[in-house]
């Protein structure tokens, strides 16, 4: 999938993800995606709520942080509008993103639909073959959903239940592989052990709960993994000692010497 990826990796002047949010800037009415969500996805009569968020536009406009917050975006309002439904959830995708970022969405949605709609009709044709003919209902049954998936697109292929849904879920992963810089944990971590500091006008307790808040809710919608294994696991003792002494430049890893403690 082709895309302008930045190559921003982050430094201790300008990191990935800062300690601290940036603060919030006015986002132009055009530039705002606008859905009713229910507010119990279960009950299609329930009370719907307006969500407005920020479009991706994909290449150099958005930073890593803004990248995130659209995927948790994008998951609230499929949570909230009870998509289970893979088209569905394409054609949303393409109200929410702009620019470079739904070209490349779509590319990798729609690749492994064919394949996932060849192997349906794999499955059918044995299941046509395998039936003795006995049961005539039975048997129309069989040869109506042969028949069904035989006609489908690689568009109508990801309306199948599961199957649609996964394959959404994994294109837009890779769009945030390719959105987002190489090896962003790593460094987002490196970053928060060596190389932050806690803000003069930040206290100590709100710096340790933005440290928690990227660790926790950040971190885990990371590539490659995208779970909870790529969280800080044993940032406590050392990063404390950074946040509390912010006019001293935390020493680099003794590379001779792992065992150095601080």
């Amino acid at each position: 999938m082709k895309g302008d990826v930045s190559k921003d990796f982050g430094n201790n002047r300008k990191p990935v993800l800062p300690l601290v949010q940036e603060p919030t800037v006015l986002i132009e009415k055009e530039d705002l995606a606008q859905v009713d969500l229910l507010s119990d996805p279960t009950d299609a009569n329930s009370t719907k709520v307006k969500f407005a968020f920020k479009i991706l536009k994909g290449g150099h406009v958005e930073a890593a942080r803004e990248i995130i917050q659209w995927f948790v975006n994008v998951e609230r309002a499929f949570a909230g509008l009870n998509s289970n439904n893979g088209l569905l959830r394409c054609q949303m995708i393409q109200q929410f993103a702009c620019g470079s970022a739904p070209s490349g969405f779509n590319s990798k949605a729609l690749a492994p639909a064919g394949p996932a709609g060849l192997q349906l009709v794999a499955a059918a044709q044995v299941a046509v073959n395998r039936d003795d003919g006995t049961d005539v209902a039975r048997a129309d049954r069989l040869a109506d959903h042969l028949t069904a998936v035989q006609a489908l697109t690689n568009e109508t292929a990801l309306a199948i239940a599961n199957a649609g849904t996964d394959i959404i879920t994994t294109a837009l992963r890779q769009l945030a592989t390719v959105l987002l810089p190489t090896k962003i944990p790593q460094r987002v971590k490196h970053h928060l052990r060596w190389e932050a500091r806690k803000p003069v006008d930040v206290t100590v307790k709100e710096c340790l709960m933005h440290v928690i808040h990227i660790s926790t809710q950040e971190i885990p919608r990371l590539p490659p993994n995208f779970n909870n294994t790529q969280m800080l696991s044993d940032w406590p003792p050392r990063d404390a000692w950074v946040m509390r002494q912010p006019e001293c430049r935390a020493p680099k890893p003794n590379v001779q010497n792992k065992h150095t403690s601080l």
